[in-house]
Formats: structure tokens, sequence, C-alpha cells
């Protein structure tokens, strides 16, 4: 009697502990997966699996991310190695463990083109191999189909940081004199993702780079009104030889970049000299200058000479004919050149000699308000300008440039 009664209590104490048991594996939460995709999560494609099979799946994933592979592969062989989402979470314990995952990946998106979490598990896989555009693809393609995790936003920054690693490396290459390096760079920046206004950028420089002014100027259009990208647009006109269209771009720069006073008065000075007479050109190419060609130089490097024009106007016989006569009386009624009023003669046919030049650079200085060149000969200073032996037109206008844009220079930064 007493041991047939201990044995149907040790029955039910039996009974009592696989209930608890069974009760606490119903009961437990479910396992977290935080790494990679819920294979089980949106349409998942074959036979729906058993919520225990289910379970397993999720387990075994959990416990890959806890680094137990062994373990992990050991629940997963309990499951239907075909199924779909089996598969998929074999190939994620693939990638976990650091192995190549995408080949397998592909073929289950080639075989379920509409499997959400194959896809991002094959972005999680192409990124971890360094394939970061196909990563980019897939994971845009998992986000049209719906699968969570923020996928259409890992894309863009996936895809931001390959763009600003391509466009450092094109960038580095075109500083160090690969051109078309470079625009290789730009040109798969853009066939991805042809609003990139950077890559587009260094296509232009590159293009300029190589000499093709007219393929830089099919990427004008579309480059933005930055500051950056007016000088870009005004460094295509220039080689175009459009100097109006510089300056207008130049003048639409910021008032406090430090480059546009530089940039416009070079322009409208280049725009000049494509509009100016022939004998100016005549001038800044002769072998010796005479004096109606400074003359000319002086008129055409300090447009605002004639305001300073308010003497006298000489009577000079030998410049009636001339077609500098205009730019002779300018700069000797400004008192930077002079002639010989008694005798009425400019000498223009003169060659301009150092001594005369230093002169006359002189009374510039005094007239336009800018400080005198200190020359090179005796002076022991950094910058100080050479005297030339022989006066060239190039040699004239150089150290007019250098005078105008000295110190006291509009364009100087104060």
């Amino acid at each position: 009697m007493v041991s047939t009664l201990r044995r149907a209590l040790t029955r039910t104490g039996f009974a009592l502990l696989t209930g608890l048991v069974v009760a606490c594996r119903t009961t437990a939460p479910p396992a977290r997966i935080s790494h990679v995709p819920d294979p089980l999560l949106g349409a998942v494609p074959g036979v729906a699996l058993s919520s225990e099979q289910q379970t397993a799946v999720r387990r075994a994933l959990a416990i890959a991310e806890r680094g137990e592979f062994a373990r992990a592969e050991h629940e997963l062989a309990t499951l239907p190695a075909t199924h779909p989402a089996v598969r998929l979470a074999a190939v994620e314990i693939t990638f976990l463990q650091g192995g190549t995952a995408s080949p397998a990946a592909e073929k289950l998106t080639a075989e379920y083109a509409q499997y959400p979490a194959a896809w991002g598990v094959l972005a999680l896989a192409y990124q971890g191999e360094g394939e970061t555009r196909k990563a980019v693809s897939a994971a845009r393609r998992a986000a049209e189909l719906g699968l969570s995790g923020n996928w259409a936003e890992r894309a863009a920054e996936w895809e931001r940081v390959l763009t600003d690693r391509l466009l450092a490396n094109g960038t580095a290459l075109l500083q160090s004199g690969d051109a078309a390096g470079a625009l290789r760079v730009a040109s798969e920046v853009l066939a991805a993702t042809p609003t990139v206004a950077a890559a587009r950028m260094l296509a232009t420089r590159a293009h300029l780079a190589m000499g093709e002014a007219k393929a830089a100027a099919a990427l004008v259009p579309a480059l933005p009104d930055s500051d950056e990208g007016l000088e870009l647009k005004g460094q295509v006109a220039e080689r175009l030889g459009q100097w109006d269209l510089a300056v207008e771009l130049y003048s639409r720069l910021a008032s406090s970049n430090p480059r546009k006073c530089e940039l416009l008065r070079t322009a409208r000075e280049q725009w000049r000299l494509v509009n100016a007479p022939p004998y100016l050109t005549r001038a800044l190419t002769a072998p010796v200058l005479s004096r109606k060609g400074l003359a000319a130089i002086l008129v055409w490097k300090v447009p605002n000479l004639g305001a300073a024009a308010t003497g006298t106007v000489p009577v000079f016989e030998d410049i009636v004919h001339l077609q500098e006569r205009r730019d002779i009386i300018t700069a000797v009624r400004a008192n930077v050149m002079l002639g010989d009023a008694v005798t009425r003669r400019f000498g223009a046919e003169h060659a301009v000699t150092a001594r005369e030049l230093q002169t006359v650079l002189a009374r510039l200085a005094s007239v336009i308000g800018r400080r005198p060149l200190v020359w090179c000969d005796g002076n022991d200073v950094d910058d100080c300008a050479n005297l030339p032996a022989t006066v060239t037109g190039a040699a004239a206008a150089a150290l007019v440039e250098q005078l105008i844009t000295g110190e006291d220079s509009p364009c100087r930064p104060r």
C-alpha cells in the first residue's frame, strides 16, 4: 500500500516537472537576431515552416551570432536543408564566420527574386567582401521589397563613403598629373550617380588638364553655381577664349572670395586684349619696344589712366598719323610720359631705354597711387624688380603688372 502510494507520487512529480520544462520552453522569449536579417521576415518562399522549425532557425542564428558556429550548424541540421529560409540561415552562418557568402546568396536571389531577407544578406556579403557598388544595389533591392532594417539609408551611406573614397583617389591622380586616370574615376562615379556635382567638377578639371576644352564645356551646364562651380565655369570660358563670359561668371563670385578680384582683373584685361587694336599686340610682342608702344601698353594695363589725364593737350607733329596717338596723348596728359614741347615731337619711334622705363614707372606709381618698384640692382631685398638691359614689350608689360599688383593693389587683402 505504501509502495503503491510512493510510485504514484513519483509519477505525479515527474509529470509536473515535465510540464514545467515544456511550459518554460513554450514561454521562453524568442531568440534575438541582431547582426543579420531574420530569414523568416517578409515574403518567405517555400512551404510554411512549423512554429518549432521557425524557432529552431532563429535559435541557430542567435547561437551563431554568439560565435558558437558548430552548435549553430548542428541546430540547423535538424531542419529541412532545401527550404529557402534554412538555406539562407546557412549562408548567414557562413557570413558571420567571415567566410565568402555572396555566391550562395546570389544563387538564392536568382531563384527567389522576391525574397527580401536574401537581398539583405547579399548586400551584407558584398559589403563585407569589398564589393560596395554591388552592396548598394542589393541593399536598395531589399528596401524596395520592404525588408526592415533601414536598407535605403544603408545603401545611401555606403554609396556616399564609396563616392568620397573614389573622388579622393581621383583628385590625387589629377594632382599627380594623371588626368586620364582622374577622368576614369569621375566617369565611374557619374555612371552610378549622375547627380554627384563633385564628380562632374573632377571630370571637367581632368578634361581641361588634357586640353579638351570642348569636352569640359559639355559638362558645364550641370555644374552648380557655387563659388567652386563658378570658378570652374570661368576657367572653361577662358580656355574657349570667351573672356566676356568669364568676366560675367567671376563677377557672380561671393564678395568674400579672396580670388574674386584677381580673377576678374585678369579676365577683364584679357577681354580688352582680345578686342584691342593690332598695334597693341605688336607692342606686347616687340623685341625692342618703341615709345609709342610703351604708351599703348600703359593705357591698356592701367584702364583708369585716362581719369588722371588732366594736363593740357600736347601738340606733337610726329604722332598725327599714328594709330597710337590717343594713347600717347593720354600718357602725356597724365604726366607719365613726356615729349619735347619746343620741337613738338614725341619721339614715337625711338626705342625705350632701361633708364627711361624706370623713370616712366616711377611717374606711373605717383599718378595712380602705388608704391614705387624697388629695383634689385644695389638693393638686398626679396621683393625687388629687375630692370632689363633691353626693353622688350613683354618685359615692360610685366613690370607694369608688377607695379599695379603690388602691396597697394586693390586685389591685395587689407
